[in-house]
């Protein structure tokens, strides 16, 4: 884990800006890793067979990646 402070800022912001609108349509959003500033982030509950879960994603990590300008990418897996 690279950075505490910054993980802990991110998990934050994922728990009350992100997660609210996934979990309502039942799915859910989990923190894999923060490694050399490359978050990964697994999709999880409905998301998987949801069939705009690749908006969903691109639309996670686009916001991530202008709240967080030091992250270099956002990987989204499902």
């Amino acid at each position: 884990m690279q950075n505490v402070e910054q993980y802990n800022a991110i998990k934050l912001f994922i728990d009350e800006k992100i997660s609210p609108g996934v979990m309502a349509h039942g799915g859910e959003v989990n923190v894999l890793s923060l490694e050399n500033n490359i978050l990964t982030l697994e999709l999880s509950g409905s998301c998987g067979s949801c069939s705009v879960q690749a908006y969903t994603s691109e639309s996670i990590s686009n916001y991530l990646l202008e709240e967080f300008p030091e992250l270099e990418d956002v990987i989204v897996t499902d």
